[in-house]
């Protein structure tokens, strides 16, 4: 299996900002890290995040890197999982988005 790549939706706690984000599947990341272009002047934050439509706000933190990393942690928050076999993200459970 290649790389597993997911659109997130991600903004501020409010979601008065929110933009689309390809982010990288790492199993072996806790949190989530983004790169200082898209977050704000905090090494640690909590944002709202969004996949395949379940969001929450989900602590994120905020490295040199790359590309954006969505680490377990908020894979596990919203209820969803990679599939191994096929390389794509799947809800594990019953969710309730939050308004």
């Amino acid at each position: 299996m290649g790389r597993v790549y997911v659109p997130v939706k991600i903004g501020d706690p409010l979601r008065q900002r929110v933009k689309e984000v390809r982010m990288l599947v790492d199993t072996g990341a806790t949190y989530p890290c983004i790169p200082e272009k898209l977050a704000v002047e905090a090494w640690y934050a909590t944002a709202y995040m969004e996949i395949l439509g379940r969001g929450d706000l989900v602590p994120l933190r905020v490295f040199d890197v790359e590309e954006p990393l969505l680490g377990v942690f908020a894979l596990e928050a919203l209820g969803i999982a990679v599939d191994l076999s096929t390389g794509e993200v799947k809800p594990t459970r019953g969710f309730i988005v939050r308004a």
